[in-house]
């Protein structure tokens, strides 16, 4: 297998994303994740998906199958774009027009978390991000690999998208898709035939997703703690008949044994209200 893999400089969008990285951007996993208690967010979370898309310069649409997301939070997307896709003439003219991953119901997923569009950007992971040409030829996108979170798309969720030239608004002249150095001149007659593009998505481990069984250990262990805790402080009966738990019964004892024992607790007494005044100064202070 030949290998071609081109360093080649980020694109301008990928730069300006990188350098005003956003302190807000949401995890996914954190508001939609897989959940044996909650049935509409388990489904929410296992309704995302992905699907590799191809057009040529014609922009006849073309679409790979579905890829879903696992328990992991990652995607991982195999799209083979025969020639036939890239060239209907069967005359070696095949181009492309732009191809990618388009993530779907992110945002039916945060709906249904109680969310909406204002929670992008979302952060994500790149972590392969490829294309085998039919003759063995691989490149590999190294801008997209440098992604950590995404702002929602023009025509909703998320959408990765791979051009050997920029799309611009004609009625502005404003870049809406930046080219990507990887493909330049890809667009011309006989430079694309097709092959195959990976692409691997890692929104995060759900970090919620595990609340189920933690939050009944956690309430096992509370139970038995306060159990045991009760138990060892249950009423007991003293010998002249008088209830009291056994650590104040103890103290009782303590401090009535002599008119020393009591002066000793009323000091202590008066130590410890000392202590908590010069905590509730230092805390003020």
């Amino acid at each position: 297998m030949k290998a071609k893999r081109i360093f080649a400089g980020l694109s301008a969008t990928v730069i300006a994303a990188t350098m005003a990285m956003t302190a807000s951007a949401t995890k996914l996993t954190d508001k939609v994740y897989p959940s044996e208690t909650d049935t509409d967010i388990n489904d929410a979370y296992y309704s995302i998906g992905a699907m590799g898309f191809y057009m040529n310069n014609n922009w006849k649409w073309n679409q790979s199958d579905w890829f879903g997301i696992d328990a992991d939070g990652k995607i991982s997307v195999e799209y083979h774009i025969s020639k036939v896709l890239t060239d209907t003439t069967l005359s070696d003219k095949g181009n492309l027009g732009e191809m990618g991953v388009m993530v779907c119901n992110v945002d039916k997923a945060l709906t249904k978390a109680g969310l909406d569009e204002t929670s992008y950007p979302l952060e994500v992971k790149v972590t392969e991000a490829k294309f085998v040409a039919e003759d063995g030829t691989e490149t590999v996108f190294n801008d997209m690999l440098n992604i950590t979170e995404m702002e929602r798309d023009a025509e909703g969720d998320i959408r990765f998208h791979i051009r050997p030239a920029e799309k611009v608004n004609e009625e502005t002249g404003a870049v809406e898709l930046p080219a990507n150095p990887e493909v330049a001149g890809w667009d011309e007659e006989g430079a694309f035939e097709g092959g195959t593009l990976y692409f691997s998505l890692d929104f995060g481990t759900p970090s919620a997703g595990t609340t189920d069984s933690t939050a009944e250990s956690k309430t096992e262990s509370k139970t038995e703690s306060a159990a045991d805790s009760k138990t060892e402080s249950k009423s007991t009966t003293t010998n002249n008949g008088t209830a009291a738990t056994s650590s104040k019964a103890s103290d009782a004892t303590d401090n009535t044994n002599s008119n020393t024992g009591a002066a000793t607790g009323a000091v202590l007494g008066l130590m410890a209200v000392a202590a908590a005044g010069a905590i509730v100064a230092k805390k003020k202070h």
